[in-house]
């Protein structure tokens, strides 16, 4: 993120990023209790993903009012550390979302064979614990050449 330039601009699309991240975690939670229990192994990483984008806007919120505030008249030392803040924030909030889609993902598996199973779809099941292997299987596989791209820098 270039703090020097489009400083108000970030800001808005942060703003309005929290306000539709909050719009959605109102909505899940207004509906958590009502729904029915198959649906809260989805709606519960659900809501922790919006809590923990709403939270990291709001972080990069307050970076970008320090810059506005302190990094006027050509003072790039503090626009350096609140780069490196933001990029550690970048980086904390991708493993996070990275685990949170393993919970999600994992949610869906057991609700997918749960559901499969109460149909009596035998054939289905085997097809979808296939197809959830390999989708097991990309995420790690993923996961493992971030962190080799981590430990390289």
């Amino acid at each position: 993120m270039n703090l020097e330039k489009h400083r108000g601009l970030s800001l808005l699309v942060y703003i309005l990023s929290i306000a539709f991240y909050g719009a959605g975690i109102v909505v899940i939670y207004k509906y958590l209790f009502d729904l029915h229990f198959f649906y809260l192994f989805i709606t519960i990483p659900l809501l922790f993903l919006l809590v923990v984008l709403t939270v990291v806007n709001a972080i990069k919120i307050v970076f970008v009012i320090i810059s506005m505030i302190f990094g006027r008249n050509d003072n790039s030392e503090i626009n350096n550390t609140l780069k490196k803040g933001i990029s550690y924030v970048n980086r904390t909030c991708k493993y996070t979302l990275i685990g949170i889609f393993a919970a999600l993902l994992s949610s869906i598996m057991i609700l997918d064979i749960i559901l499969c199973i109460q149909k009596e779809m035998y054939l289905l099941i085997s097809l979808s614990i296939v197809v959830w292997i390999l989708l097991y299987y990309l995420l790690f596989r993923m996961v493992v050449k971030m962190i080799k791209k981590e430990i390289r820098l």
